[in-house]
């Protein structure tokens, strides 16, 4: 894995949220293989492509286990059966010493470097813009939305927040990057991408 010669500023940190139950996946999810490598870890070094080098992993005391050894700051988050709102708050409490926080999916395996870089690059509140128009994680927070994002519970992220004005939207280059894996089915869509010739 060949990271960035560019590297972002430490004070911009990237937080993995890999403490989700995956309820729809019929097993350990984030440990499922897809091209030789856990699933989770297909995100992770996408970020580190990106070149972050402040990097928080989001975990519950159920799967922390599973990603010893990673050159990430583990977090575990008590209250990960909640939701993912609790896993957001945790990351910003987390970066609490950051000047902009990026929030990505352990289970969006094709996620580009490039659009976490300008998500971490950018100025105010940025979503990455879905190809039906809703707004989404990928995305990038400053400082001073911390304070918010800290109060999210259940399963309400970020993106369900009134941002108004001071949000922005940013598309992927492609918009497959934006591929998440729920379901058993959406893992072999991914392997059959993977196997694709070109």
């Amino acid at each position: 894995m060949t990271a960035c010669a560019d590297r972002l500023d430490p004070s911009i940190a990237v937080a993995l949220l890999a403490a989700g139950r995956g309820a729809r996946f019929a097993g350990d999810k984030l440990c499922a293989v897809l091209d030789d490598r856990p699933l989770w870890l297909l995100a992770a070094e996408a970020a580190e492509r990106a070149g972050f080098a402040t990097r928080l992993l989001i975990a519950s005391a159920d799967n922390a286990g599973a990603f010893e050894g990673a050159p990430w700051n583990m977090v575990v988050n008590p209250r990960a059966a909640e939701g993912m709102g609790t896993s957001v708050a945790c990351a910003a409490e987390a970066a609490s010493d950051a000047r902009r926080l990026v929030l990505i999916l352990a289970d969006m395996p094709f996620v580009e470097p490039s659009h976490l870089r300008a998500l971490a690059r950018g100025e105010g509140v940025m979503f990455t813009r879905y190809p039906d128009g809703r707004r989404g994680i990928p995305a990038g927070f400053p400082a001073s939305a911390f304070a918010r994002l800290r109060k999210l519970q259940g399963d309400r992220g970020a993106s369900a927040q009134t941002w108004g004005e001071h949000a922005t939207a940013l598309a992927p280059v492609s918009p497959e990057s934006l591929f998440d894996i729920d379901t058993a089915g959406d893992l072999a869509l991914a392997r059959a991408r993977i196997a694709r010739p070109g």
